[in-house]
């Protein structure tokens, strides 16, 4: 969020820091503060380095994390593949057995 400040409250701010500080330590609180800011940016730009450097590799593991997982869905699939297939054609010779015992019976009786 950006902060928009007028003149006129910049102008307040000072005279309540000058009735509270004194003259004398104004400019030392602004050497503070100063100096307080510029390790601010300083840490924040290292973060911001931190992150633009790391997000490479972070990106390498995922493509290797994707990778790892297509192969194991692809090896899941061809196994759910063969055992359908081998239901099928277990579900198959069940089905021809009952309707040759079917027929059978209705032969004899």
């Amino acid at each position: 969020m950006i902060l928009f400040i007028s003149g006129q409250e910049i102008i307040f701010v000072v005279l309540i820091a000058l009735l509270l500080f004194g003259s004398k330590e104004i400019p030392k609180l602004a050497r503070t503060f100063g100096k307080g800011m510029k390790e601010f940016r300083k840490a924040t730009e290292d973060i911001k380095r931190e992150f633009e450097n790391s997000t490479p590799e972070v990106m390498e593991d995922f493509k290797e994390i994707k990778k790892n997982l297509t192969k194991d869905v692809n090896v899941i699939k061809e196994n759910l593949t063969k055992d359908a297939s081998e239901i099928s054609r277990n579900l198959t010779k069940e089905a021809d057995k009952v309707a040759r015992d079917v027929k059978k019976n209705l032969d004899v009786g």
